[in-house]
C-alpha cells in the first residue's frame, strides 16, 4: 500500500488514512518520552526528587500521551478520508498537544498561556511537517517499533520488579512456629473523642464499640506527631519524630529499621495498602520491608493522568462535573481526590483481601498495614453512605465541604463550622462501617482469632477548638489524641480499658511482641505492659511537631522554630511546650477540651514539675 501519493513535484500530495494514525502513535510515543525526560528533570532539579505518584509512571506517561495521540488519530483519520488538505490541521493537533505537555510542566505558566505557546508552535511546525509527509511517513515507519518496544520493556521491568519484590524473602528464614499474623489498620484523622467508643454522643463507630468488647482498649491514646508522615514514622521504627528527622527531610529515610523489615527478615510475609499515597505512598520511605505496598492504583484512569495532559483533562471533567452536581451530599468527587489518587476503605479492603486470599505460601504468618482515608476532608462519605448527622444542612454544604482546602477559614460562620463538623462524623460513621465489613470478612474466613489486630489513627483534627482547622497545627488533644484497640485473644485481655496515657512510638514493640517474631526487637516497650499485674512501664506518651506546614523545612534545629510543639501526658496532665519557651498545662478529667490553663496555679505545681522532667527525659528514653 501507497502510503503517500505525490502528484507532481511541489504538488498536493494525497494521504492516506492509515499512516496518518500511524504517525499518531509515533508521534505520541515520542512525545512521551519527551515528557518523562521532562517530568524527572523538573522533580530533581526543583522538587527534590519527589514525583508524588506512581512508581510506574516511567511506562504510563509516555502510555498516556500516546492514548491522547491516538484519539487524535482517530480523528485524522477520518478526516483525511474526507480532504487531502485536513492532513495540515491533523499535523498540526498532534504537534500542539505534545507541546502543550511539556508546556504544562513549567512552573508558574497558567494552562492558557501553555495553550497560546503550543498553538503558535503548531501554527508554525505544521506546514514544515506538512511538505515533508514522505520523510515523516518513513520516520513513523520506522519508529514505531522501536518507540513501542521501549514502552514495552519499561512497563515489564516495571511489574517484574514488583513481583520480584513480592516474593523475595530470606531462603535461610523460617517463620517463627506458632507467629501470629498481624494487621495494623491505621484511620487517617481520626480523632478520637468524636467516636460513641469513647463515649461521643453521636453514634459514629457502633462496629468498634462492638469491636472493643472483644479487645483491649486504650482511652488515652497519643500519636506521636499531629500529622501523618512523621506520626507513622513513629509507629513503624519505635523512635520519636525527632529522632528520625522526617519533617526536615520529607521522608523516612534507611537509618532506621522498620516494623516491616523487621516482620520480613523474620519470615513473615509483608504487604501495605494505602489510601492516602501523599504522605505514606513508597517515596514516603513507609515502604519500607513490604513485598506488596499498594499505594497509586494500576488502572486506565490513573495511566490517563499520569502526563500533563492527561491530568490537566482529567481535573477539568471534575470540575465541571462537580459544579453540574454540586447539590449532591455524597460519593462526590472532589480535587483532593485526583490529587491524592484516593481510595476508600472498601477498595483498600478489597485489595487487602485480594493479596490474602491469593498469596502463596499460606503457612507463612504476614504483617499487613492498611491506611484508611475516609476521615480526612473534605468530609464527604463515599458513594452508599448518605449523611445522618449533616442532613440538615443547607443546600450549600456539598459546595463548601467540596472546596474545604480552599476555604478561608477566617470567614467561617459557626453555622458553617457546624457542618463541617457534622460532615466528620457522617464519614466517621462511613468508616467505621467499612471497617466493620472488612474485620467480618476475616472472621468469616476463620483467621481472625489467630491475627493480632490493632486499630488506631495517626492524628485527629480540629475544628475551631483551639482556633484552627485541620491537623499538624498543634499538639492539642483534638488532633493528637486518638483511638486504639487491640484484639488478641489469649495475649490481650477482652473488654479491658487501660486508663494510663500511652503513646503509638509503642506499637512497633507491641506487635513484635504479640506476633512471638524472633526478631530483633524495637526501641519501645510492649503495651502489654499495661494490661499486665501488676503493670510494667510503657514509654511516656510524647508527641512532637516542627511547626505549621511551610515552615517545618525552614531550619535544621527543631528547638529554634517558634512554631514548633513539644508535649508530654502525666498522670492526668497534660503538658505542652512551644519552640519560644511558652508553656501550657491542663488537668485532662477536669478539663477534658483543654480551656484551662493551670500551669500558673500554686496547686499544680508538682504537676508542672513532673511534666518537665518527663519531656525532657523522654527523647532519651530507649
Amino acid at each position: 500500500m501507497i502510503d503517500v501519493d505525490a502528484e507532481g513535484e511541489g504538488g498536493p500530495a494525497r494521504v492516506r488514512p492509515r499512516p496518518a494514525f500511524r504517525t499518531a502513535l509515533a508521534f505520541g510515543l515520542a512525545a512521551g518520552f519527551a515528557e518523562l525526560l521532562l517530568l524527572v528533570a523538573r522533580v530533581e532539579l526543583q522538587e527534590g526528587g519527589f514525583f508524588l505518584r506512581s512508581r510506574h509512571f516511567v511506562w504510563m506517561v509516555p502510555a498516556s500521551v500516546t492514548a491522547i495521540l491516538a484519539g487524535l488519530g482517530a480523528v485524522g483519520w477520518v478526516a483525511v478520508r474526507v480532504s487531502d488538505r485536513a492532513w495540515r490541521w491533523v499535523l498540526g493537533s498532534y504537534v500542539f498537544t505534545a507541546v502543550l505537555g511539556w508546556f504544562l510542566l513549567m512552573r508558574g505558566l497558567e494552562a492558557i498561556a501553555c495553550g497560546l505557546i503550543a498553538l503558535g508552535v503548531a501554527w508554525r511546525v505544521a506546514p514544515k511537517l506538512e511538505a515533508r509527509s514522505e520523510g515523516l511517513r518513513r520516520w513513523a515507519g520506522r519508529g514505531l517499533p522501536v518507540f513501542a518496544a521501549v514502552l514495552a520493556c519499561l512497563a515489564a521491568a516495571s511489574f517484574l520488579r514488583d513481583a520480584r519484590e513480592a516474593s523475595w524473602r530470606r531462603g535461610d528464614v523460617a517463620p517463627p512456629p506458632g507467629a501470629r499474623d498481624v494487621l495494623l489498620v491505621v484511620l487517617d484523622t481520626v480523632r478520637a473523642d468524636h467516636l460513641s467508643l469513647y463515649g461521643y454522643d453521636r453514634d459514629t463507630t457502633p462496629y468498634l464499640k462492638r469491636l472493643a468488647r472483644e479487645s483491649t482498649v486504650f482511652d488515652q491514646a497519643r500519636a506521636g506527631a499531629s500529622w501523618t508522615l512523621p506520626s507513622h514514622a513513629t509507629m513503624f521504627t519505635g523512635r520519636w519524630p525527632m529522632e528520625l528527622g522526617v519533617e526536615r527531610l520529607g521522608w523516612l529515610d534507611d537509618a532506621a529499621p522498620t516494623l516491616a523489615e523487621r516482620f520480613r527478615d523474620d519470615g513473615f510475609d509483608t504487604a501495605g495498602f494505602v489510601a492516602n499515597p501523599f504522605f505514606t505512598g513508597r517515596e514516603s520511605g513507609l515502604g519500607r520491608g513490604f513485598q506488596v505496598y499498594d499505594d497509586y492504583p494500576i488502572t486506565p484512569g490513573e495511566v490517563f493522568r499520569s502526563s500533563a495532559l492527561g491530568w490537566l483533562t482529567a481535573r477539568s471533567w471534575l470540575r465541571l462535573r462537580s459544579a453540574v452536581t454540586t447539590r449532591r451530599m455524597t460519593g462526590g468527587m472532589r480535587d483532593v481526590d485526583l490529587d491524592f489518587a484516593r481510595k476508600d476503605a472498601a477498595t483498600v479492603g478489597r485489595e487487602f483481601l485480594s493479596w490474602l486470599d491469593g498469596r502463596g505460601g499460606r503457612d507463612r504468618p504476614y504483617f499487613a498495614f492498611l491506611n484508611l482515608f475516609d476521615a480526612h476532608d473534605p468530609y464527604i462519605p463515599p458513594e452508599g453512605f448518605p449523611f445522618r448527622f449533616a442532613a440538615g444542612s443547607r443546600s450549600d454544604t456539598p459546595r463548601l465541604l467540596r472546596d474545604w482546602q480552599r476555604v478561608d477559614k477566617g470567614k467561617l460562620t459557626p453555622r458553617d463550622v457546624r457542618r463541617a463538623r457534622d460532615a466528620y462524623d457522617d464519614c466517621l460513621a462511613a468508616l467505621d462501617a467499612q471497617l466493620g465489613a472488612l474485620i467480618e470478612a476475616l472472621r468469616s474466613r476463620g483467621t481472625l482469632d489467630r491475627t493480632v489486630l490493632i486499630v488506631t489513627a495517626d492524628h485527629g483534627e480540629q475544628f475551631g477548638e483551639h482556633g484552627s482547622f485541620g491537623h499538624g497545627l498543634s499538639l492539642f488533644d483534638e488532633e493528637l489524641r486518638v483511638p486504639l484497640l487491640v484484639r488478641a485473644p489469649g495475649l490481650a485481655p477482652a473488654g479491658r480499658v487501660v486508663a494510663e496515657a500511652v503513646g503509638l512510638r509503642d506499637l512497633a514493640a507491641t506487635a513484635l511482641d504479640l506476633s512471638s517474631a524472633t526478631a530483633p526487637s524495637l526501641p519501645g516497650r510492649t503495651l502489654a505492659g499495661a494490661w499486665s499485674d501488676p503493670p510494667a512501664a510503657v514509654s511516656p506518651a510524647f508527641a512532637e511537631i516542627r511547626g505549621r506546614v511551610g515552615e517545618r523545612y525552614l531550619q535544621p534545629d527543631f528547638d529554634d522554630l517558634p512554631g514548633s510543639w513539644k508535649s508530654v501526658v502525666v498522670d492526668g496532665w497534660s503538658y505542652i511546650r512551644r519552640g519560644d519557651g511558652e508553656e501550657s498545662l491542663y488537668e485532662l478529667a477536669a478539663d477534658p477540651r483543654q480551656q484551662t490553663d493551670r500551669r500558673h496555679d500554686p496547686a499544680a505545681a508538682a504537676a508542672l514539675d513532673a511534666c518537665r522532667r518527663a519531656m525532657d527525659d523522654a527523647p532519651k528514653d530507649r
